[in-house]
């Protein structure tokens, strides 16, 4: 199949040629380049998926494996079922393209960052190793696997550590295979094994409609389960291509990391990685189960299945028949019918309306707000290390589709955004709150606004999230990201996602991009190496310090002094163009959310308060 791997019988020992949209693992599929060149292959690694080749990025010293099968193909029959790990190890496979991605139509946000994917289809379930030409040399999968051993230093023959990206897209749009996710840079310049995968999107991933007919069990997490397995197969399979399975750190940003949060909640996961970094995640995305089934009865019903009027079940002689249904129904009138949820009147449950939610089975009771601001993690996830950072304008990512947001007044911020959150009752208040204690003096409503708008998104709930997790003992390291973008419109600053695309070491593929704009290519590119090194680091041992950035230390500590032994200073590194140290960052804006704030707020999406389960932290540690 185009850009999954080639199954054959046995492997041609003549490089293919190709064509030069493979010419390194960061080009998208390209039929219309007809430039042919030829690729030197790898040795074959065995796996559970078969024997794999890859091949040779000899300038960047990487070996490059695109398009691995993780788990059968979600289509036909498969459709709306839970992942099938794929066990097909005889089978020979050249893995040189990128595989599909899962079916998508752009969100706003797309276009801004000039994303366009066009290669889609349901067959989507597949991964990318990249692997230093070292190492797989030492582990007799590469070209330079002569070398003796007195040639190999000690450090060569370690296992490497393992990052594993989980995209972003909101679970409705992305891809593994979009350049700036390559993971050339990040395992060539540190040292390291990068692995990533697609999932399943949208609707077709993420919706919750096993109230409707018992054959629909799981599909509210279908794209969480595919998640899970593609973590399964690295911990079955790293270890082929030189990397340690006891060494493996989940990396996600906006709803990737969202994903990973949910992955530690599910259900015997403990295992699968021994840390965690998590960029600005939308901890609200993740929806209680009455209000996912809401959205499942409304999608069902918008793409003709006949929902009995005001109930949670199709009529009964239908209820049999609903799943062969949804899998004759054609892609684009799922994508079609999914995109109304994008224009919920709510501002929260619009910025992303699918994705994980409590089923039950894979979530099983709490949201990841509930969860990670008031409770233990998990047994098994006792000794899990974090690395979470937030960016300093969350919600300036939006401004490019808001042009009226500078412009309106408080009594229309109070009767939409704050309402949205804090209800009729208490949106004024919570205004006033912000505009009297936490901006600064003489900001306009547009100001007020767009913190609250960020606090929501990522900044408040990653710090109430690092104090949990400090307070049940974990090692948690915590940044904010300053360093401003510069776009054509000068209104990003440092926005969602502007650190994410510094920490993958791949600004050569955002020039000219007017997300990020022109800026001093030296100054930046010292920004990306200190970020991808502390990430890199991080995933090696735990601690993100290295040389190029001040000393870090974890986000919690008692004072030395035993005169104030009983206060806690909260330190954090930011990223600004002089990374620096802050100590209690965000104070009076994260005291007000823990002590006022948090008794205001009556959307279901951000209960800031614990919920009454007292036996919770019982039941979990």
């Amino acid at each position: 199949m185009l850009g999954s791997c080639d199954n054959t019988a046995s492997a041609s020992p003549t490089p293919p040629t190709i064509s030069s949209s493979l010419r390194t693992s960061s080009s998208p599929h390209n039929d219309q380049d007809p430039t042919p060149f030829e690729l030197l292959l790898t040795d074959s690694v065995p796996t559970t998926s078969g024997k794999i080749q890859g091949f040779i990025d000899a300038a960047s010293e990487v070996q490059v494996f695109l398009g691995i099968p993780y788990a059968e193909p979600p289509v036909g029959a498969l459709r709306y079922k839970k992942p099938i790990p794929l066990k097909a190890a005889h089978i020979q496979r050249q893995c040189i393209k990128h595989a599909p991605a899962a079916p998508q139509t752009a969100m706003p946000f797309d276009t801004l960052m000039s994303v366009q994917i066009d290669y889609q289809s349901e067959d989507c379930l597949y991964l990318n190793i990249w692997v230093p030409t070292a190492i797989a040399s030492v582990s007799g999968n590469g070209a330079m696997a002569d070398k003796t051993d007195e040639q190999v230093s000690k450090d060569e023959k370690k296992p490497l550590s393992v990052i594993v990206w989980v995209h972003p897209g909101a679970c409705m749009s992305g891809s593994s295979s979009q350049p700036f996710w390559d993971g050339t840079n990040l395992a060539a310049r540190n040292n390291t094994i990068i692995v990533s995968f697609n999932y399943r999107l949208g609707s077709l991933g993420w919706m919750s409609m096993d109230h409707l007919s018992p054959e629909l069990e799981g599909t509210a997490n279908l794209g969480l389960l595919d998640q899970i397995v593609a973590f399964r197969w690295v911990q079955d399979n790293i270890e082929h291509f030189g990397g340690d399975p006891n060494n493996v750190t989940a990396f996600g940003s906006s709803a990737g990391a969202s994903c990973i949060m949910s992955i530690i909640l599910s259900p015997d996961t403990a295992g699968l990685f021994q840390r965690v970094v998590l960029q600005s995640p939308p901890m609200f995305m993740v929806s209680p189960k009455n209000w996912a089934e809401f959205k499942g009865t409304i999608f069902a019903r918008s793409i003709g299945m006949d929902v009995l009027p005001g109930s949670n079940c199709v009529a009964e002689s239908e209820s049999s028949s609903l799943l062969t249904e949804l899998q004759s129904v054609e892609v684009g009138t799922f994508l079609d019918s999914q995109t109304f949820m994008t224009t919920w009147p709510n501002f929260l449950e619009g910025l992303a309306p699918i994705g994980p939610s409590v089923d039950g089975h894979v979530i099983p009771s709490h949201t990841i707000v509930q969860h990670f601001f008031h409770y233990p993690l998990p047994r098994g996830y006792e000794n899990l290390e974090i690395m979470i950072g937030y960016t300093r304008d969350e919600f300036n990512f939006f401004f490019p589709f808001l042009p009226n947001f500078q412009d309106m007044d408080e009594t229309l911020f109070v009767r939409t955004y704050f309402t949205h959150v804090f209800g009729r009752k208490y949106a004024q208040q919570a205004y006033d709150i912000y505009q009297q204690q936490i901006v600064p003096p003489m900001s306009p409503p547009s100001e007020v606004s767009r913190y609250m708008c960020s606090d929501v998104m990522s900044r408040v709930a990653t710090l109430l999230t690092a104090e949990n997790l400090t307070r049940w003992g974990h090692k948690v390291y915590v940044y904010e990201w300053n360093y401003e973008s510069n776009d054509v419109q000068n209104v990003i600053k440092a926005a969602h996602m502007v650190d994410t695309v510094f920490s993958w070491d791949n600004l050569a593929y955002w020039a000219n991009n007017p997300f990020l704009g022109s800026g001093d290519d030296i100054e930046r590119d010292r920004v990306a190496k200190q970020i991808s090194g502390a990430i890199t680091q991080f995933a090696k041992t735990g601690n993100p310090n290295h040389d190029k950035i001040p000393d870090w230390p974890v986000y919690s500590k008692l004072k030395d002094n035993s005169a104030t032994a009983s206060r806690e200073a909260r330190r954090s590194l930011v990223f600004e163009r002089e990374v620096f140290l802050a100590e209690n960052i965000y104070a009076t804006g994260l005291h007000l959310w823990k002590t006022v704030l948090k008794d205001f707020v009556r959307t279901p999406l951000f209960p800031v308060t614990a919920s009454n389960h007292p036996s919770t932290a019982k039941k979990y540690h």
